[in-house]
């Protein structure tokens, strides 16, 4: 009878473990949680507290095989794949003039879980080419003293008269700020007298136009180079003070009034 008894108990103690074990490690149900990737702190704790145990309820545990008991039941049947925002806009093409790129971002509104599927990329690029009429740049401007313009209005004898007749396009001038300048320009007159935030003017005469109608380095709405023509060397950057002047001619004020070459 006593044998009968002891043995009941040790059923019953071994009943109760089992069920206590099968409870304790049933796991992501009892925290609740099922991580992305790889996570140290999606994690559930079991038995004693000198033989305990840990398992897992991230993705990562599907490779390291020690998933919780009810991480199929649990986390894959309710995983969830990744959602992401709309593509933003793309950007400005990032060369100023010729071949650059361009880029467009998302970000992750709902991160994936339980298995669920991957995030795709954050970012896109592809190649832009900035072109338009302020690019062809690359013709520096190069300037006299509006002085030397008297000579291009004396008519030369040895012309042809059919030459002569010819009909001629309206000057227009552009008015600069400079940029920057040359330290040795000090010695080059009459550039000597221009600083950083000089305002001048430059005319581009009939005889210095392309078939366009614009004079080489003679750029508007941007910074760009010049440099002068005769003399000592001088050379530097302005920036126009606006759009060219139709019909203008600039005086002949030594040092403010220069002419496109």
């Amino acid at each position: 009878m006593l044998f009968r008894t002891y043995t009941l108990s040790f059923l019953c103690s071994v009943v109760v473990l089992l069920c206590f074990t099968t409870r304790a490690y049933a796991g992501c149900a009892d925290i609740g949680r099922c991580c992305s990737g790889k996570s140290t702190s999606c994690k559930f704790s079991y038995g004693s507290s000198r033989s305990g145990r840990v398992c897992y309820c991230d993705d990562f545990c599907q490779k390291s095989g020690d998933c919780c008991s009810d991480y199929e039941s649990y986390c894959l049947s309710r995983a969830q794949d990744c959602v992401m925002t709309y593509w933003s806009h793309w950007s400005h093409c990032t060369a100023r003039c010729g071949l650059g790129t361009r880029e467009r971002r998302r970000e992750v509104h709902i991160p994936p879980s339980g298995g669920g599927k991957e995030c795709g990329k954050r970012m896109q690029t592809k190649a832009c080419y900035h072109n338009n009429e302020r690019c062809y740049n690359n013709e520096i401007a190069q300037i006299l003293p509006s002085y030397h313009n008297r000579k291009r209005n004396v008519p030369d004898k040895y012309e042809r008269p059919s030459v002569l007749k010819q009909i001629k396009k309206d000057s227009y001038c552009v008015h600069y700020r400079v940029s920057s300048i040359a330290w040795y320009c000090r010695y080059a007159s009459p550039y000597h007298v221009l600083k950083v935030g000089s305002s001048i003017c430059v005319e581009c005469h009939d005889t210095a136009m392309n078939a366009e109608g614009k004079c080489a380095g003679s750029y508007t709405g941007m910074r760009s180079r010049w440099r002068s023509l005769l003399g000592r060397p001088c050379h530097g950057s302005w920036e126009s003070e606006g759009e060219k002047l139709e019909n203008c001619r600039c005086g002949e004020n030594p040092g403010k009034d220069f002419i496109f070459v």
